[in-house]
């Protein structure tokens, strides 16, 4: 057993959410870690970090009707228990095909932690298929469906803005940000123009080279906008880098509908989240090499900056923009504790 299945094995007992909301990071920290090339500070942190975590909630009723049942957190026992059932009788890429379409108009949910961690656990069985990593993909599913939490409109875009014209003309909400992420973006429904701001985005060409443009674009935003609210610019680099390293694991029928999702998710969050900020020019200068980047991050043991490194480093890789590097010198420079 790997330093990964091991730490999987000692989460499994472990809730989704802890201390009223927060969310459980340890699955999506140990995989990041592995890429990362930190897997031997596994063992460790997930010893650190399980402490502060709840329980698993016991499960209790079946999921009979599928849909009354998202975005009921109450629910999350019998969630998974109805995922572990499914995986167990079906191959997880079947399974996979027939909830992420069901899932996706609730991408929010968790504050996208619920795509996020469903995103590692793809990618861990992607690589190799072992009955900890099927468990854990239960348990992101489980997560997605319980929190499944949709925002105002129809994520469809359908109109004929570019991205950097889409966001310039997103209306911002005038409160300073507050509480849970998932929280404050309730907010949104006092922004009337949101809806029709989201579907003003033209309609992507090439889903995955759109969705790299996606991320990009919100790494540019997390550097010049998100130094005042790390955490919530954060996801909206986060949830799509996540859901591109899959891509090809997903039906393309679903391409589509997931990359306006995401689209929703993250102007959401530069919506939510501007308030109070001061925009900044983008760094200049060299920024600090790969490697030096994904031991910085380790070293910090902050789950956020791990999940952010590892995701831009991967975009660097395949695109090798030196604004993810600078990216990730900023998240460890604001969440080192």
């Amino acid at each position: 057993m790997d330093h990964l299945d091991e730490a999987l094995v000692r989460l499994a007992p472990t809730g989704p959410e802890f201390r009223g909301g927060l969310s459980n990071h340890g699955p999506m920290v140990a995989e990041a870690l592995l890429r990362l090339g930190a897997e031997d500070l596994v063992p460790d942190w997930v010893t650190g970090y399980l402490p502060d975590l709840d329980a698993q909630p016991p499960a209790q009723g079946r999921i009979t009707h599928w849909r009354e049942a998202l975005g009921d957190m109450r629910r999350l026992g019998a969630w998974t228990r109805h995922f572990q059932e499914r995986l167990a009788e079906a191959a997880w890429r079947d399974v996979l095909a027939e909830w992420w379409p069901r899932l996706t108009p609730g991408l929010a949910a968790g504050a996208t932690h619920g795509v996020i961690r469903t995103a590692h656990a793809v990618r861990s069985l992607a690589d190799r298929e072992t009955a900890p990593r099927r468990t854990e993909l239960g348990h992101a599913l489980a997560y997605w469906a319980a929190g499944y939490a949709e925002l105002p409109g129809r994520p469809r875009t359908c109109g004929s803005r570019t991205l950097r014209e889409a966001v310039e003309r997103m209306p911002l909400l005038d409160r300073p940000p507050s509480g849970l992420i998932v929280r404050h973006l309730g907010s949104l429904g006092d922004l009337p123009d949101f809806p029709g701001a989201v579907s003003a985005l033209r309609p992507p060409r090439d889903v995955p080279a759109d969705l790299s443009d996606l991320i990009a674009a919100f790494t540019g935003l997390f550097l010049t906008h998100g130094r005042h609210a790390p955490i919530g610019f954060i996801h909206a680099v986060t949830a799509p880098a996540a859901v591109s390293s899959i891509l090809t694991e997903l039906p393309p029928a679903t391409w589509r509908p997931t990359y306006d999702a995401l689209w929703q998710v993250g102007a959401a969050l530069y919506s939510g989240y501007c308030h109070g900020g001061t925009v900044e020019p983008l760094p200049h200068g060299d920024p600090p090499a790969p490697g030096d980047l994904a031991g910085l991050a380790a070293e910090t043991g902050e789950a956020h900056a791990i999940k952010m490194t590892e995701a831009v480093l991967r975009r660097h890789a395949a695109d090798p923009d030196p604004v993810y590097l600078h990216a990730a010198h900023r998240a460890v420079e604001l969440l080192r504790p």
